[in-house]
C-alpha cells in the first residue's frame, strides 16, 4: 500500500531490534560497521583513558553516549524525552560538560538534538516506506527559523554584534526545530504513549525539587528568592525559579481534563499531583501563572461535556473538602503562619489594582524597556536590529557596563515585542502564524480524538499553550531561556495524536 504523505498510516510495530526497520542492504552493512567501529572506539577509549589521558570522564562519556544513541535509535522518543529533560532542570547547567570545537562549543542538549536530526534524515534516506509526515504548522516553523536565522546573518555582519553572543541566543531558539524530530519520529501509538508516561513521570520528578529545593545537586536545581511586591521583601517565604515550570504549567489543564474525561481506574493519584501543581504554582509567586491558571482552568470547562463536568466534580470534591480541613487544622495550631502567608498574597494579588506601574520598580523597568523597543521597532520594521544586538542605552541604576551589556543583548520582557525587534516582521508574522493556527486546530479538532487519555492531553497541551501565550506579554517564555524545548515538542505530540486518530478512521 503506498503511503500518503497527508494521512499515512501507522507503521507497523518492528519484531526486534535489527528487523524494526527494513532498510536497503547498503545501509544494513553501514549499521553493522557502525557497531563494529563504535565497539573497536569503546575498546580504544579504556586503553586511551587508563593508560594515556586518565581521564575517566572520557571513557564514561564515550560508553554512556554510546548506550545513549542504541537506545535512542531502539525507541526515538528516550532521546526525545532525554532532551526535554536536560533543558528542563533536571540537571543544573553548569554540571554538564561541554566538547570544545575550536572557537565553538557543543553541549550535550546540541548533540542529542543532531542526533534526532540524523535518524530522520537516515530513515527519510535509507528506509523504505518512511515518508515524512505534513502538518499544517511546519510552514510556519519554517519561516520563523528561517526568519531567526536571517536575523543571527544581520546582526553579526551587519550590526556588528559579537558572533559569540549571537551565536548563545541561536542556540537557544534552534530548539524550535525539535518538532520536526517529533513529529516525524514518534509514529505509532506505543512510542507516543510511552513518551506521555515519560513526560508524567519526569513532572513528578520535578515536584520533588519543588517539595524539597537543591537537596538533590546537582540534579532538580532551583533558585530562591524572597518574595516582595513593590520595593518591599518579605521575609519567611521564599518563591521558586525552576526551568521546568513549562511542562509543570501544561500539566495543570492535562491533569483536570484527565480528571473529567477518563471515565474508568482509581484517579487518586492524579488528584494528588493537581495538589502538587498547585503547590509549585503557588511557591513560584508568579501572578500571570496564577491568573492564567485560574483562567484556562475555567475555559477548559467549556469543552467538557455535563457528564464530565459532574464527573470533575465528583472526583473533585472530597479533595476539595479535604483542602478545607487542612485549613482549619492550620489555622487552629499556626494561625500566625497561615496569617502570614494571607497577607503575602493579598498583598501581591492587590498590587496588581493599585496602579502599579507607579509601585513596583520592575514594571517601571517594562515600560521604559518597551518604549525604546518599539523607537527600534519603527526604526527597523522589516528585519529588525538582529539577534542579540542592544537596543537602548543602560539605565541610571545599571551601573556595571557588563551586566548592562548582558541585560539589553538578549531580554526585553514581553516576548512578542522582543521577536519584532530582534527579527521584524519577517520573524513576527509566522510566529503569530505558527501560535494562531496550533490553538485553531486544537480548538477546532479537539472533539475527534475518541480515546479518552489522548484527548485529555491534546486539550491540555492547546489550553496550557494558550495560558502561556498570554503570559509572554510579560516574560518571553516563547523565545528567552531553554525551557522553551516543551513548546514544539508539545505542538509535535499534538499533530500525532490527530494523525493516528485519522489514521484510525482510514
Amino acid at each position: 500500500m503506498q503511503l500518503d504523505r497527508h494521512n499515512s498510516p501507522t507503521i507497523p510495530r518492528y519484531l526486534s531490534f535489527w528487523r524494526r526497520v527494513t532498510v536497503l542492504p547498503a545501509v544494513r552493512h553501514l549499521q553493522a560497521g557502525l557497531v563494529i567501529l563504535a565497539g573497536i572506539s569503546v575498546g580504544a577509549a579504556v586503553i586511551v583513558s587508563t593508560y594515556y589521558a586518565e581521564n575517566v570522564k572520557l571513557l564514561l562519556g564515550l560508553v554512556g553516549g554510546l548506550a545513549f544513541v542504541l537506545l535512542t535509535m531502539r525507541w526515538t522518543e528516550f532521546g526525545i524525552l532525554s532532551l526535554v529533560a536536560l533543558q528542563s532542570g533536571l540537571i543544573y547547567p553548569g554540571s554538564l560538560p561541554a566538547l570544545h570545537l575550536g572557537p565553538i562549543s557543543l553541549h550535550i542538549a546540541d548533540i542529542i538534538l543532531f542526533l534526532l536530526w540524523g535518524l530522520v534524515f537516515m530513515r527519510a534516506t535509507a528506509q523504505r516506506g518512511f515518508v515524512l509526515y505534513h502538518s499544517p504548522l511546519m510552514l510556519p516553523l519554517l519561516l520563523f527559523i528561517g526568519a531567526f536565522m536571517l536575523s543571527a546573518v544581520n546582526a553579526v555582519f551587519i550590526q556588528g554584534v559579537n558572533a559569540n553572543v549571537v551565536l548563545r541566543t541561536v542556540r537557544v531558539l534552534v530548539l524550535w526545530t525539535m518538532f520536526i524530530p517529533t513529529l516525524q519520529l514518534v509514529r505509532d501509538e506505543p512510542s507516543l504513549r510511552r513518551l506521555l508516561t515519560g513526560l508524567m513521570l519526569f513532572s513528578g520528578i520535578l515536584l520533588l525539587g519543588v517539595l524539597f529545593p537543591n537537596r538533590f545537586s546537582p540534579f532538580l536545581y532551583v533558585e530562591e528568592a524572597n518574595y516582595g511586591t513593590g520595593g518591599r521583601v518579605y521575609s519567611g517565604l521564599t518563591r521558586l525559579y525552576y526551568s521546568g515550570d513549562m511542562l509543570l504549567y501544561a500539566m495543570v489543564p492535562v491533569t483536570v481534563a484527565s480528571l473529567a474525561m477518563l471515565k474508568k481506574g482509581n484517579q487518586l493519584w492524579r488528584i494528588v499531583l493537581l495538589g502538587l501543581l498547585v503547590y509549585w504554582a503557588f511557591r513560584t509567586g508568579y501572578r500571570q501563572y496564577w491568573l492564567t491558571l485560574a483562567v484556562i482552568c475555567i475555559l477548559i470547562l467549556a469543552f467538557f461535556s455535563a457528564p464530565e463536568r459532574l464527573r470533575l466534580l465528583r472526583r473533585m470534591l472530597p479533595a476539595l473538602l479535604g483542602g478545607i480541613l487542612l485549613l482549619g487544622l492550620l489555622l487552629v495550631f499556626q494561625p500566625a503562619r497561615v496569617e502570614h502567608v494571607r497577607f503575602i498574597l493579598a498583598d501581591r494579588l492587590g498590587s496588581l489594582l493599585n496602579n502599579p506601574i507607579k509601585s513596583e520598580s520592575s514594571l517601571q523597568w517594562r515600560v521604559m524597556e518597551t518604549r525604546y523597543a518599539l523607537i527600534q521597532i519603527e526604526r527597523h520594521p522589516l528585519l529588525g536590529i538582529g539577534l542579540a544586538n542592544k537596543f537602548r542605552p543602560p539605565f541610571a541604576s545599571e551601573s556595571d557596563q557588563n551586566s548592562y551589556s548582558e541585560w539589553t543583548s538578549k531580554f526585553l520582557e514581553n516576548g512578542y515585542l522582543w521577536i519584532a525587534l530582534m527579527m521584524g516582521l519577517v520573524g513576527l508574522i509566522p510566529f503569530l502564524w505558527l501560535c494562531a493556527a496550533y490553538l485553531i486546530r486544537v480548538f477546532q479538532h479537539q472533539h475527534e480524538i475518541r480515546d479518552d487519555e489522548l484527548r485529555a492531553v491534546y486539550l491540555g497541551f492547546g489550553i496550557a499553550f494558550l495560558g502561556i501565550a498570554a503570559c509572554t506579554v510579560v516574560t518571553p517564555f516563547f523565545v528567552i531561556g531553554s525551557r522553551l524545548i516543551f513548546f514544539p515538542v508539545s505542538m509535535a505530540i499534538s499533530e500525532t495524536i490527530l494523525r493516528l486518530e485519522h489514521g484510525r478512521e482510514s
